[in-house]
C-alpha cells in the first residue's frame, strides 16, 4: 500500500459528511435553491454570431531569479482576434521583493493590468467584443493599498486608472467587454436568492421585526456573530425560525457554480444581476465612492503614505481623479451559463452600453438585456465541451504563457544586450556567459 493511503482512508471516514458537501451531488442544495433558481433560469442557449471582430485577452508572468535577492520579473499580455491577428504587450520589472505577500499580489495585478492595455489597444483597433479571463467585477473591488513592492508602492492607482479607460473608451466605441471565469467562486447569486426568500418570510411581519431583521442582514458579512445573535432572540421573541436557516446559509461559503450544479436545471442561463460599485475597501475602512470628498483624499492620504509625501499635490490631484474614475466605473451584468447539460456553470460578466430594469427590491434584472443575451449566444458558437469552453480565450492562454525555454532566452538577451554577466540565484543556477 503507498505510504499515507491508510491515514487517508481513516481521515476519509471521520470527515465522510464534511468531504461529500464539497465534492457530493448536492441532494439537499437541490431542494434547498432549485424552486428558487427556477425562477430566475433562462431555459436554452440560441448559439448565434453576434459580433464582428472579437478579441480573447489573457497574460503570464514568470521571473529570472538573481543572485543576490533580486528578481526580473516579465510580464506578457496578448489580445488573440477570430482571424489569428494579435496585440501583444510584455513589461519588465526588476527589483528586490521585500513582502512575499505582496510580490504575489503584484504580479496577479500587473497580469491583469497588461491585460487591460492590450484590451485597450484591441478596442481602439475596432473590436466589437473583447473577453478576458475572470470577473470585470471583481477587478473593480480590488483592496485599494499600499503595495511593499520597491519603487511600486502605489501601483493600484495605475491600475484603476488604465482599467477605467478601458472601460470608458470601450463604451464609447460601442465595444462590449466581457469577463468569462471557468471557476468562480462567487457567491453574489446565492446571496440574491437568500435575499429574495428572506423578504418574502417577512412579508407579514410587523414592519418594525422587518427593519431589524433587514440590518441583520446587512451587517451579517462584518459582524457575523453579533447578528445571530441578535437574530436568535427575535426567533425567541416568535420570528419565524425559517428566516434563522436563511442566515446560517448565507453564511456558508457555498459559491453559485456548486447550487447550480446541483440544481440541474439543464442549458440555459441565469437573470443577469446588475452589480454597480458603491464601495471599495481600503484596508482601514471602506471607501464610499459616490460623491467621495475630502474626507476620503484625506483616507487616500493614509493609505497610500509614500506617494502622498513624495508627489505632494500631484498625489492629491491623481487621488480627486482616481476617486472620480471609482465614481464612474460602469454597472455590470453577471450572468451564469450552462452551455451544455451537466457541463459546470461558466460565470460572465458583461459591461456594454444600455441598461436594464431590476425585480423590484432586487438586483436581478427583470429581463435578460440584449447585449447579455448577444454575448451568451457567441460565446456558445466558441465553445467546445467542458474542456474548451471558449477556445478562443483557451488559445490566447497558450500564446501568451510563459515557458522555461522563453524565459532562458529572455535571460541571454538581457546579458547580450547589457554585456553584464546575470547569475541566477542558487535555487536555479546556471551558467551562461553574456
Amino acid at each position: 500500500m503507498p505510504r499515507f493511503a491508510d491515514l487517508f482512508v481513516e481521515e476519509l471516514r471521520r470527515k465522510r459528511e464534511e468531504v461529500l458537501r464539497v465534492v457530493g451531488s448536492g441532494s439537499d442544495l437541490e431542494s434547498r435553491y432549485g424552486r428558487l433558481l427556477e425562477r430566475v433560469w433562462v431555459r436554452g442557449i440560441n448559439a448565434r454570431r453576434a459580433f464582428g471582430r472579437v478579441f480573447a485577452v489573457d497574460s503570464g508572468s514568470d521571473e529570472i531569479e538573481v543572485a543576490g535577492g533580486g528578481v526580473l520579473l516579465v510580464t506578457r499580455s496578448l489580445a488573440l482576434s477570430v482571424d489569428g491577428g494579435e496585440q501583444r504587450r510584455l513589461r519588465l520589472d526588476a527589483f528586490f521583493p521585500r513582502s512575499v505577500r505582496d510580490y504575489e499580489d503584484f504580479k496577479r495585478l500587473l497580469r491583469e493590468h497588461l491585460e487591460h492595455l492590450v484590451a485597450l489597444d484591441a478596442v481602439e483597433g475596432g473590436a466589437e467584443l473583447v473577453l478576458l479571463d475572470g470577473s470585470l467585477y471583481g477587478r473593480m473591488i480590488h483592496v485599494l493599498r499600499e503595495l511593499e513592492v520597491e519603487g511600486r508602492e502605489d501601483f493600484l492607482l495605475e491600475y484603476v486608472e488604465v482599467y477605467s479607460e478601458l472601460l470608458s473608451r470601450a463604451l464609447k466605441a460601442g465595444a462590449v467587454v466581457a469577463g468569462v471565469s471557468k471557476d468562480s467562486r462567487s457567491t453574489v447569486l446565492k446571496e440574491e436568492l437568500l435575499l429574495s426568500e428572506l423578504r418574502r418570510l417577512l412579508g407579514g411581519a410587523d414592519p418594525r421585526v422587518r427593519d431589524q431583521v433587514m440590518a441583520l442582514w446587512e451587517s451579517l458579512r462584518r459582524r457575523p456573530r453579533q447578528a445571530l445573535e441578535a437574530l436568535r432572540r427575535l426567533v425567541r421573541e416568535g420570528l419565524d425560525p425559517a428566516v434563522y436557516e436563511i442566515f446560517e446559509e448565507a453564511r456558508r461559503a457555498t459559491p453559485d457554480s456548486k447550487i447550480i450544479m446541483a440544481a440541474g436545471l439543464g442549458a440555459g442561463y441565469t437573470l443577469p444581476l446588475r452589480l454597480s460599485l458603491e464601495r471599495v475597501s481600503t484596508g482601514i475602512t471602506d471607501l464610499v465612492v459616490k460623491g467621495a470628498g475630502e474626507e476620503a483624499l484625506g483616507l487616500l492620504e493614509r493609505v497610500f503614505p509614500r506617494a502622498a509625501d513624495r508627489d505632494g499635490e500631484a498625489f492629491r490631484e491623481r487621488a480627486l481623479s482616481l476617486l472620480r474614475r471609482l465614481g464612474q466605473y460602469p454597472p455590470v451584468f453577471t450572468t451564469y451559463v450552462v452551455f451544455a447539460k451537466g457541463d459546470d456553470p461558466v460565470r460572465v460578466d458583461v459591461v456594454a452600453a444600455g441598461d436594464a430594469l431590476a425585480l423590484e427590491g432586487s438586483r436581478l434584472a427583470a429581463s435578460v438585456p440584449d447585449f447579455v443575451e448577444r454575448v451568451v449566444g457567441h460565446l456558445a458558437c466558441m465553445y467546445a465541451g467542458r474542456q474548451g469552453y471558449n477556445m478562443l480565450l483557451l488559445e490566447a492562454d497558450r500564446r501568451v504563457r510563459a515557458t522555461p525555454e522563453s524565459m532562458e532566452l529572455y535571460h541571454k538577451l538581457a546579458m547580450r544586450e547589457l554585456n553584464e554577466l546575470i547569475v541566477h540565484s542558487r535555487g536555479e543556477r546556471r551558467f551562461h556567459l553574456p
